[in-house]
Parts: structure tokens; sequence; C-alpha cells
């Protein structure tokens, strides 16, 4: 589960890909659900069956007490956090629950500022290493990552649209995926150079982790959801007077979170159910639509078939 701590950060970085609704914004979001209390993170964690915590930003060391407080309550998943501050021992032992720190220097710039930190989190029991994009090679972090036994995440560049200006004048072409279609000589020359390498593409992003995700928050779902090899679900959707769908499918012998579930502006239920009974639903004045949609918080629909 991503936990995007703060959208806050002291680094204006030219290739940073977050979006307008939460760049610069002291907002917190558990994947995509945005969270007003902790009860919301639980939930969304419970939602896709959380493994572990990825604690993010903004730069989430601005808001140390919320990381803590995170950490607290995570305290049993695997945590890993991404920092362009190069933490202080102070701050590091604070950090009693996380398992991996992970370094990024802005822009590539000042990079030795980062080697005490490293030493610091290692002398801890933390997992440590660079996180960085692959915008240009650093010798520096080459350097240290080697020297000190430390793992480098490069990150294929991702193109958004917040960053897509910047990232064009400074020669960058994206590809099919919004990566990066330029970037090869960099990572070839990290993967030869960096004992502990290891690369994530754009692709790879959205084809494999998100699609993974999308899979395990669909299989916690009602049974009559059809979970889609890409993680979709596809339901019957009954649009309408609530309580009055509600009573005639109670009539019908479903049962409430089962074999049907409330939703804003209706009801989801089974696409079986729905081609059924059409005509008896249509007499209460609803409308009746087969739908695919994302399993996630904000259940975005994808497609959309009246009956």
């Amino acid at each position: 589960m991503v936990i995007f701590i703060t959208g806050i950060c002291h680094n204006d970085c030219f290739y940073c890909p977050i979006s307008e609704d939460r760049k610069g914004r002291d907002v917190v979001f558990a994947n995509e659900r945005e969270v007003k209390s902790m009860e919301d993170a639980i939930d969304e964690a419970n939602a896709m069956s959380a493994e572990g915590i990825a604690i993010t930003g903004g730069e989430p060391l601005l808001k140390l007490d919320r990381v803590i407080e995170f950490l607290k309550t995570f305290k049993d998943l695997h945590s890993h956090l991404y920092t362009s501050i190069p933490a202080s021992y102070k701050v590091l032992s604070r950090l009693k629950h996380l398992d991996e720190v992970r370094f990024h220097p802005p822009e590539l710039k000042n990079v030795k500022a980062y080697e005490e930190p490293i030493r610091v989190a290692k002398r801890m029991g933390m997992d440590v290493g660079f996180e960085i994009p692959s915008i240009a090679v650093s010798e520096e972090i080459v350097e240290i990552a080697n020297k000190h036994d430390v793992f480098l995440n490069l990150n294929e560049l991702e193109f958004s649209s917040t960053n897509y200006e910047n990232l064009v004048k400074r020669g960058f072409k994206p590809n099919d995926h919004y990566g990066c279609s330029n970037c090869d000589e960099i990572v070839r020359v990290y993967a030869e150079r960096v004992k502990k390498f290891h690369y994530c593409s754009a692709r790879f992003k959205d084809r494999a982790q998100l699609r993974r995700r999308l899979i395990r928050m669909a299989k916690n779902l009602p049974d009559f959801y059809i979970v889609t090899r890409e993680g979709t679900v596809i339901c019957g959707y009954v649009e309408g007077d609530v309580e009055r769908i509600k009573r005639y499918l109670d009539s019908k012998g479903l049962k409430a979170n089962v074999d049907y579930v409330v939703v804003e502006g209706g009801i989801e239920t089974s696409v079986e159910f729905v081609e059924r009974h059409l005509d008896e639903l249509k007499r209460l004045g609803t409308n009746v639509f087969i739908i695919e949609r994302y399993p996630t918080f904000k259940r975005i629909v994808v497609e959309v078939n009246p009956l």
C-alpha cells in the first residue's frame, strides 16, 4: 500500500511527476483513497490485503510525527520510506518500525551528504540505498552504493501532466507507456557498474505492480463480481431509488454485502441477476447497466453498457 504522507516538499525537481491535486498540498492518501483518519488507511490496507507499506510524498520527513504514527499503526507490515532529506541520527532513531529507507538526492546533487545517513541506517539494521529516476549517470552514486554495499533502485523517468514540458525542454522523449524512450544508455551504465542494481520500467509499474494490486483488491470483493485479467471487475449496476431497489432484492432472497452492494446512486449486483430480472427492475423505475470498473476506493468506471 502506498502511503502518500504529504504533497509538501522543500525541493522543486524538474522531473517531479506528482499530480496537481497533490503537489504542494498537505494531503494524505492511501493508494487512491484520501485519508481523513487512520481508519481510512486501515480500511484500504484491508481492502487490498496489504503485506507492506511504501511511505512517500512530497517529502514525508517534513511530517515526521505523521510518518511515525503510520509506522506504529502498520508495524506488523514491511515498511520502506522514500526521502530526499539526508536524515540525521536523531531522525532515523525515531523511525523504530521502519525496515528500509531509500534516499533520493534531488536532481542527483549533493550526493555526498547521504553517505553518513547511509552508514547510520545500516548500523540500525535498516535496508538502505538510493532510489532515483533515469535522468543522468551520477558517478558519486555509483561510488557510494558500491563502497557501502547498498542498493540502487533506478526508475524509468516518467512523464506526467505536471512535468511533461520540463522533460521535453531537456531533451527527454516519451514512449507509449509515459516512460522515457531515450534513457537506455543511462540504465545500461548503472546496470554494468552498480553491484546491487534494480531497474523498474514504467511498463512494469503499470502492467505488473498496479495490476497485481488491483487483482488483490478485486478478490476481496463479494463473489458476484467478475474479475478480469487486468484486475478490473464487471457487475450489474441498478441506478435509482436505493431503498426501493433494496426491498426488491431482499424479496428475491439476496443478501446485502454478499449478493449486492449499495453504492452512490444505486446498487451493484451480479450480471446474471440484472439480465434475468431486467423487466422487473425497469418497472421499479430504475436504469440498468453492465459496468466494468476498477476495484479501488474511487470506483473509476471504464465501460458502461445500458440494458
